[in-house]
């Protein structure tokens, strides 16, 4: 039956006569270039994604290594000078404002600094002056928010 619809398609093929060795040698030449390429392809992508990977690699070391060694520089010098901490003075408050809500201003910034590993001051409490009513700043947060 094989033999039989590749004599049919040789026929309905320009005229000229096709065997089914010919249909044959055709159909497997063309499976094995596609599938050579694929294997070049998967190949280079390999190769290129190892080279990236090791570059990758090498530029990792080195910030570590610059960390370590920037981390030994500053526990050298930590050692060597202790630093005298400065005084810190009193935020400058503005009339109106209650001491607790201050005192809840300098904890929040104490948690924050706490995480961030820095350390924050607070040095001065005013009232911000809004220009629009807070209802009304409310709406146009939420008519002009993106979708």
């Amino acid at each position: 039956m094989c033999y039989n619809t590749a004599q049919l398609l040789s026929s309905k093929l320009s005229g000229k006569d096709y065997t089914a060795t010919d249909i044959a040698s055709v159909v497997i030449t063309g499976l094995s270039v596609v599938f050579i390429g694929l294997i070049l392809l998967v190949l280079f992508v390999s190769i290129y994604g190892a080279i990236f990977n090791g570059a990758a690699k090498k530029k990792k070391a080195k910030e570590e290594a610059a960390k370590k060694a920037a981390e030994a520089e500053k526990a050298k010098t930590a050692v060597q000078q202790p630093k005298p901490e400065k005084p810190v003075s009193a935020p400058v408050i503005e009339d109106g404002i209650e001491e607790e809500i201050v005192a809840v201003i300098a904890a929040a910034v104490a948690a924050m600094s706490a995480q961030s590993g820095k350390k924050l001051v607070v040095r001065s409490v005013k009232r911000s002056v809004s220009q629009r009513d807070p209802w009304a700043a409310a709406g146009l947060a939420d008519n002009t928010r993106p979708f």
